[in-house]
C-alpha cells in the first residue's frame, strides 16, 4: 500500500456509512426498503422539492 500509493479508506469510509444507514432502517420490514435507503442516501439520486426553483 506504502509503495503503490493506494489504500482502502474509501471503501472503508463508504462501509461506514451504508452501516450507518443499515441501523437506522432497522426495524424495515424488508432488506429492499433497507436498500432503497442507501441508494436514495448515498447514491446518484438527485431530488428536486416541488417548491424548488431551477437554476
Amino acid at each position: 500500500a506504502v509503495r503503490l500509493g493506494v489504500n482502502n479508506a474509501r471503501h472503508e469510509g463508504l462501509n461506514r456509512r451504508v452501516r450507518l444507514i443499515v441501523n437506522r432502517a432497522y426495524g424495515f420490514h424488508s432488506a429492499r426498503a433497507a436498500l432503497a435507503l442507501v441508494m436514495l442516501t448515498l447514491g446518484p439520486v438527485d431530488l428536486k422539492l416541488p417548491h424548488e426553483r431551477a437554476g
